[in-house]
This record gives structure tokens, C-alpha cells and sequence, in this order.
């Protein structure tokens, strides 16, 4: 399997959760672990958000943040998976004194050296900037994922609540990022409309995280299909969030139909209770997707990736190896 849209945070090992707040005197709280969970009757993207104050409450140090980093790497390749770009926010592990410069290094150090355990996985790293954070501190992400350049620091994103805080109002971060030639994805359209995705392209955004509420009239269609953008889905965390009612309404085959690129991912194992290849039996199984469409959605995931030409070579002959028993399993 394959997850471009994986947010480190939101998918946090529960026992190195309470290894740490042992370690650390950490209160988990009486609901603990139901407090990592989205509840079933959550209203909103932002309730929806809330899961994730007492993550960040145990990565607020290297120790903390290599483990688990480490942890979930392991997971994801005891899971089967063979390619994943974890994605989290620098600027939200610094409550205790780490610069983002820090935190990058620690959670690099985490992946790394759960990739010794890994023969033959890919991981890369997208660092987010937050919709509520500071002009100062996402100009700081920029700054600090230009100097992780050339490493398995591949691009950056925006997170948070797009309702509350729009794309417009990051222009001049962004700016910052295409002058220093860095791969930009971006969270739109998940709460808000079109106009959100728009705004996420005009700020150079190559692939857009969910994304849902596209508008499919002919100009936004020729434009998606002209900039070459990507669409990343998280089915389960959109029907969570309230994005979309139910599974029927991902707007999947409208996308395919349309020959706009599209990818299934988790968003967040811990907090959406879900995975990468969950989320994807999910969608064979409402859209009855044949075997030759789920290896297409896979290919996108593969030609999309922040990655050399060189691993996508390399992931599109594992793919090629496995679908016909990946495909099977699916669909059990």
C-alpha cells in the first residue's frame, strides 16, 4: 500500500503513547484512550481537531518525537506498505523550549532509524505550516524545510482550519516556498468550496489534500487537468469531519470519470481509527472498483509522490509484483 496523506500526529502508537506520559508525568485524562478517537457524533473539522491536543502534549521532545516516528514506520511497513509521506507541523512541538530545526531533526532521526529495521520501504517527510500559526512561524517551516532540502524532507503543506483562516492569506509564505523550489501540497476543500482549491493553486500547490468539494464545471476541469493536480482523499476522515454524509458521496468516479488524479489515503490512523488500505477496500467496495482501477489509483500515488524517478521506477515493479494478491485481499 501507499499513503501520500499521513499525518504523524493523528497516527500515534496508543502503547508509546502511555510509555511516554509514564515517562514524562503526563496526564492522559479519565477517556483516555477514547480521547484519541474521533467520537461518532463529531459536528465538525474543528471538534474534529481537538483529537489531537493530547498527541501533541507527548511530542513535545526528541526522545518523544524519534519514538514515535520510529514507532510508526514500523507499523506501516509490518502493514505491508512499500511507499508513505508522513506529514506533521514543526511549529506544534516547540511548547517546550525545541526549535522547528529540532523537531525536524529528531523525527528524520525516528525514520531513519526504523528504515534500518525496513528493507526495502520508502518514507518521506512533509512539514506543514498551520492555518492558525504565525506569519513568523510558517515563514520558519519554509526556511527550515529549504534546509532539510536533499534530504527525506520533500515538500510542504497547510493544515488547519480552512474555514477560519483561507489560502489567500498565506500568499507571501508561499511565495517563499516556489522561490526556494519546494514541492507544495495543500490541505482545500475539505470544509470549505472550490474557491479554497483555487486559492491552494494560486499559491502552488501540485497536489491538493482532499479536496472534495471541486467544483466539476469546465473551466475547473481544464485548469486541474492543465496544472497536472493531484488529489489527495481521506474518505473516512471526511464522513468524520462532516465533509461528506457517507461513503457514496466521495466524489471518486466523478474524478476518474473526468481524469482528474486521484489517491486514497488514511489522514490519521489513531484519531480516524483507520488505515491506508482500510480506506481502500472501503472504496472498492461502495464504487466496486475492479482490480485494473485500484492498480490505477495506486500508479497515481506512485507518479505523484515527492520522490526521484529512480523509487517510483522501483515502486511501480513492486506494485506490479503484488496487485493481483493486494487487490484479493481487499476485497475480502
Amino acid at each position: 500500500m501507499i499513503d501520500l496523506h499521513l499525518h504523524l500526529d493523528g497516527s500515534i502508537n496508543i502503547i508509546g503513547c502511555i510509555y511516554l506520559a509514564e515517562k514524562y508525568d503526563i496526564e492522559l485524562g479519565d477517556d483516555f484512550p477514547n480521547n484519541m478517537f474521533v467520537p461518532a457524533d463529531c459536528p465538525s473539522l474543528e471538534e474534529y481537531l481537538t483529537r489531537f491536543e493530547l498527541p501533541l502534549k507527548l511530542m513535545q521532545n526528541k526522545v518523544s518525537l524519534h519514538l514515535l516516528t520510529k514507532t510508526l514506520v514500523l507499523q506501516l511497513y509490518q502493514l505491508g506498505y512499500i511507499y508513505t509521506e508522513i506529514r506533521f507541523a514543526p511549529q506544534l512541538h516547540t511548547n517546550d523550549g525545541l526549535t522547528q530545526h529540532e523537531v525536524v531533526q529528531a523525527v528524520l532521526n525516528g525514520l531513519e532509524e526504523g528504515l534500518k529495521e525496513c528493507p526495502d520501504f520508502e518514507v518521506n517527510l512533509i512539514l506543514c505550516c498551520m492555518r492558525h500559526g504565525s506569519m513568523e512561524a510558517n515563514k520558519e517551516t519554509i526556511e527550515v524545510a529549504n534546509q532539510f532540502k536533499g534530504t527525506r524532507v520533500v515538500a510542504v503543506d497547510l493544515a488547519g482550519a480552512e474555514r477560519l483562516h483561507p489560502s489567500s492569506y498565506y500568499k507571501e509564505v508561499f511565495d517563499l516556498a516556489k522561490q526556494y523550489g519546494l514541492n507544495i501540497t495543500i490541505h482545500a476543500g475539505e470544509a470549505t468550496g472550490n474557491d479554497e482549491i483555487m486559492m491552494a493553486l494560486d499559491n502552488g500547490a501540485k497536489r491538493i489534500g482532499h479536496g472534495v468539494h471541486l467544483s466539476l464545471d469546465k473551466d475547473t476541469i481544464e485548469r486541474v487537468k492543465k496544472e497536472n493536480i493531484c488529489f489527495e482523499f481521506c474518505p473516512t476522515s471526511n464522513l468524520q469531519t462532516k465533509s461528506l454524509k457517507t461513503y457514496n458521496d466521495v466524489p471518486l468516479r466523478q474524478f476518474m470519470d473526468n481524469g482528474i488524479p486521484v489517491t486514497i489515503n488514511a489522514d490519521n490512523m489513531t484519531v480516524s481509527n483507520t488505515t491506508a488500505i482500510i480506506e481502500m477496500a472501503n472504496m472498492v467496495e461502495t464504487f466496486n472498483l475492479s482490480k485494473e482501477e485500484v492498480y490505477g489509483l495506486l500508479l497515481n500515488s506512485i507518479n505523484y509522490a515527492f520522490t526521484s524517478d529512480e523509487v517510483k521506477e522501483k515502486l511501480k515493479e513492486k506494485l506490479a509484483n503484488r496487485i493481483d494478491e493486494f487487490y484479493e485481499n481487499l476485497k475480502k
